[in-house]
């Protein structure tokens, strides 16, 4: 009995064991299950968050539609603004006006499977665009048209329709574009014939509401290369074209073979950056005026081309900066010389001339070798290293005052001011005000000029240099190199964009006046200044005159080099440049005008266009007079 009790016992132990070993086994398999679901759990948590948190932008620019998706991933460009002050003379602060804006237009394209009468469609795009064909116009195809316009215009029209007629008629295509930049109103016209087959899309052109005023400022935007994203090209829209463009976004996913998305693709999707705006220093109604002034100023007086800047000299600001002629950016792909994009102010590197003389009287005055009252003999020519220099005039003065040097614009007058200050000191001054070197405005693309020639130890080189020839120099530099003449002998760095805004309204950048250096004394620059104002009054430039007004200014008739055969061609180049009032000037100008023809000196041309812009100026910025 005992042997059969623990028999028993050991029986229970062993079964108390095995159930207790399954128990753990369950255990083990729920904790594993559990595991799985917990892991599982947080994997869709996973997913969600990412879903819709991380790839939030990204779903949602895909369940948007085309135009939200290109509306995210094309970024808008920077609108480009000038001062308008004639808008703002009810506010206290200045307000302004786009010259380079966006503007939406159509894309007008067909669905030719769709197309029923391809005739009708025709006949409404011809009425819509105002195209016509000699079939129209009852012109024979073998008759001679007398009019090179219209014979022009016909071909282009009949070429358009000819392409539509082959676009529209095409079998099993689905999608062909018509016409891009079409208007609103233009779109409900087709709309209103209800044709089926005919549709648009919206898209995004450059517009110039100024037209072609100030255009090589501004350059043209138009797309390279068949990118949707536009690109500029010349002006500022060429220099600023990053700052303006902004960053294209992008949306990026895996594909299967069918080019449908992959569910458990990595993907990536980055919102576009929009461009910034540019607020220019130009005023609006200035460089309307200024601009219509030099175009009127080109043609009366026979010049092939002309240039006209406008600066503020007491900070550099650019008020103004025109070139004629001009293009129409806005239709910029039409231009037949593409040299008509490139900003003369800032390129043209050229022999100025007479205008050059003030600052050859600056620093010898400045270097103590002579005052406004110092005389010379003046006998009509000097010999320099077997070379004769003459005035313009080809007359002897007799005894001259470095003031009536200048009034008289001669040449043997300021030879013999640079003799008195040596070739050192002379080109170490030339070389502080500027010349030989970029101005460094804030644009792009700008010559240095060159003055070169003073390192010749050859005294002809400093003889011909103390009248402007034999150095170039751009208009720009004139200007700046007049600026300091007027603003008390300072040095100032042109500028002409005031400031950089993004469109959420952050300011990204500021621009500051800046003195570059101290050139000449305050005392030389204002006595300068008064010989500059008794070249007005008294000397050669009395068309720079305003009643009322005291202006400084001075001529400048420079011979064109022959730079095939040496020498110099028969053309010439009329220059002046100048400022006024004289007490606190608020602008210095530099008119520029190319091979004049109708007149022989510039101060009866260049010299009249300064004073009609000076006289709107003055009485534009309310300036009261000065006697």
């Amino acid at each position: 009995m005992s042997i059969l009790v623990k028999k028993t016992k050991r029986i229970k132990y062993r079964g108390s064991s095995y159930i207790g070993n399954q128990q753990q086994s369950r255990d083990y398999r729920v904790n594993i299950l559990f595991g799985v679901f917990i892991i599982a759990a947080l994997l869709i948590a996973a997913r969600l968050v990412k879903l819709q948190i991380a790839d939030h932008d990204y779903y949602t620019a895909i369940a948007s539609g085309q135009h939200e998706i290109f509306k995210q991933l094309y970024p808008e460009r920077g609108t480009v603004y000038v001062v308008d002050k004639a808008g703002s003379l009810l506010n206290t602060e200045d307000e302004y006006y786009p010259i380079a804006m966006n503007k939406k237009m159509n894309l007008l394209y067909t669905v030719p499977t769709e197309i029923e009468d391809p005739e009708a469609v025709i006949e409404v795009l011809k009425e819509v665009f105002q195209l016509q064909t000699r079939e129209d116009l009852n012109i024979e195809p073998d008759w001679a048209i007398e009019d090179p316009e219209l014979e022009e215009k016909l071909n282009e029209d009949e070429e358009t329709l000819n392409k539509w007629k082959m676009q529209i008629t095409k079998e099993n295509d689905p999608y062909e574009p018509l016409k891009h930049y079409v208007s609103d109103k233009e779109m409900d016209m087709i709309d209103g014939y209800g044709l089926d087959g005919l549709y648009s899309v919206k898209e995004i052109t450059r517009y110039y509401p100024e037209s072609s005023t100030g255009s090589q400022m501004i350059g043209f935007v138009g797309k390279h290369q068949e990118s949707t994203i536009l690109k500029g090209s010349y002006g500022l829209e060429g220099c600023y074209d990053k700052i303006l463009a902004g960053e294209a976004g992008f949306l990026r996913s895996e594909t299967d073979v069918r080019g449908r998305l992959i569910a458990s693709a990595s993907r990536d999707f980055r919102e576009a950056e929009d461009g910034n705006d540019l607020y220019l220093t130009v005023d609006k109604t200035i460089q309307y005026y200024v601009c219509n002034e030099l175009r009127k100023g080109v043609e009366q007086y026979g010049a092939s081309n002309g240039s006209v800047i406008i600066m503020e000299p007491q900070t550099g600001r650019i008020l103004a900066m025109c070139n004629y002629p001009e293009f129409d950016p806005n239709k910029y792909n039409e231009v037949e010389d593409i040299g008509v994009f490139n900003n003369e102010i800032l390129m043209d590197s050229y022999e100025s001339g007479s205008v050059f003389k003030p600052f050859t009287l600056a620093i010898a005055i400045d270097s103590g070798e002579v005052d406004p009252f110092t005389g010379y003999n003046d006998t009509g020519e000097v010999t320099i290293s077997r070379h004769t220099i003459r005035n313009s005039d080809l007359k002897a003065h007799g005894w001259q005052t470095m003031t009536q040097v200048l009034e008289k614009s001669l040449n043997t007058g300021t030879v013999f001011a640079a003799q008195q200050v040596g070739l050192e000191r002379f080109r170490k001054y030339i070389n502080d005000f500027g010349f030989g070197s970029i101005t460094d405005i804030d644009m792009c693309i700008e010559a240095a000029g060159n003055i070169s020639a003073l390192n010749d130890s050859n005294p002809i080189y400093l003889a011909t240099a103390s009248f402007g020839q034999g150095i170039t120099t751009t208009p720009l530099q004139l200007a700046r190199g007049y600026s300091a003449i007027a603003n008390e002998g300072k040095l100032i760095k042109p500028y002409i964009v005031e400031k950089i805004v993004s469109k959420n309204g952050e300011l990204i950048q500021q621009t500051e006046p800046q003195v570059v250096s101290q050139v000449i004394s305050p005392q030389t620059a204002k006595l300068v200044s008064s010989m500059l104002v008794s070249v007005v009054k008294n000397g050669h430039a009395t068309g720079a005159q305003v009643d009322g007004y005291l202006v400084a200014g001075k001529t400048g008739t420079a011979q064109v080099p022959d730079l095939e055969r040496g020498g110099y061609t028969s053309d010439t180049i009329h220059t002046f440049g100048g400022f006024a009032p004289f007490n606190e000037p608020k602008f210095v100008a530099i008119v520029k005008l190319d091979r004049v023809q109708n007149v022989r000196y510039a101060a009866d041309s260049a010299a009249n266009v300064f004073g009609k812009i000076s006289k709107f100026i003055l009485d534009y910025y309310q300036i009261p007079k000065e006697n």
